[in-house]
């Protein structure tokens, strides 16, 4: 069967053809202890028997009907996705991104890693292209307070729909990197084509955790005048996400007391400079939250 691809454009055209929900209101009435809702349907989507390929600039769309609670509330929802094998079906966490309307388009990013934590890829290498499979999705609803407490006895789960030939991409949750580029490697430009040889020559540091937005790691610096600033991205001197000491092309001299620099960092290309390092590994620490940056001497 020819494989065909759906982009957001196209799952949003079918949203159409499904029931739409209730207004939803900014004020949320007082519930009693038991208020557990009642036909609350997911509706099998128009396209669920189409060859789905994921990418990281699609959606999908879902549409389901309101859950009957006996008022008009403003009410949550969060998708989780279930692959279905040999007839059963391993389901997700609920994806982060929550909603309060009943016509959805929910990220193809996020459906994709949720596929491959089911799949039980923790990192990129282990990353093995499963093709096209049936994929299970179900919405959970409830009303929170407003201080986003879930009510309880307002949580409720409705039907499961497939898809019956989704595909996804790799999209593991892997731990950020920062490229250190300068003098103290030959300044090679910050590319795919270089990525080999930065990695061999541990011209890098990584995230402490995945999302911590924290970079640490020691490398082994050369003798001499040493210049050199980051970069999160290999596309080029122009294109990459460089990370230095100003916004300027331009180095600026600072200096190690006692083996150590403290300072601030900022996205821009000015590099820092150290006259005469004695060489050797220095261990590199920057909070691109706060934007700071420090160098110790091992």
């Amino acid at each position: 069967m020819k494989t065909r691809y759906f982009s957001s454009v196209l799952f949003a055209a079918f949203a159409m053809l499904f029931t739409a929900c209730d207004s939803d209101r900014d004020d949320n009435p007082t519930l009693g202890p038991n208020h557990t809702a009642t036909e609350f349907v997911l509706n099998t989507s128009a396209v669920a028997d189409q060859y789905i390929q994921l990418t990281p600039d699609n959606t999908v769309n879902l549409t389901w009907t309101q859950p009957n609670y006996g008022v008009n509330t403003v009410v949550n929802y969060k998708v989780q996705v279930g692959l279905v094998e040999n007839g059963n079906t391993k389901w997700s966490d609920f994806l982060e991104t929550g909603f309060t309307s009943c016509n959805v388009n929910i990220s193809s990013e996020e459906i994709a890693k949720a596929i491959c934590k089911l799949d039980g890829f923790a990192t990129e290498d282990d990353y093995v292209d499963m093709g096209f499979r049936e994929i299970a999705m179900r919405v959970a609803a409830n009303i929170q307070t407003t201080s986003s407490q879930v009510i309880e006895g307002t949580q409720i789960l409705s039907n499961a729909v497939s898809f019956n030939h989704m595909a996804a991409y790799c999209n593991v949750p892997s731990k950020g990197t920062l490229w250190v580029i300068g003098s103290c490697c030959g300044w090679p430009e910050p590319s795919q084509g270089n990525k080999q040889t930065l990695v061999d020559g541990g011209w890098f540091i990584e995230e402490t955790e995945i999302g911590s937005n924290v970079f640490k790691g020691v490398v082994d610096m050369p003798e001499g005048d040493l210049t050199f600033r980051f970069y999160a991205k290999l596309t080029g001197w122009d294109g990459g996400d460089s990370y230095g000491f100003k916004v300027e092309d331009e180095a600026t001299e600072i200096t190690l007391t006692n083996g150590a620099y403290s300072g601030k960092g900022m996205t821009g290309k000015g590099s820092w400079f150290i006259a005469g390092f004695p060489g050797g590994k220095m261990e590199l620490t920057v909070d691109r939250n706060n934007n700071t940056v420090t160098f110790q001497l091992q």
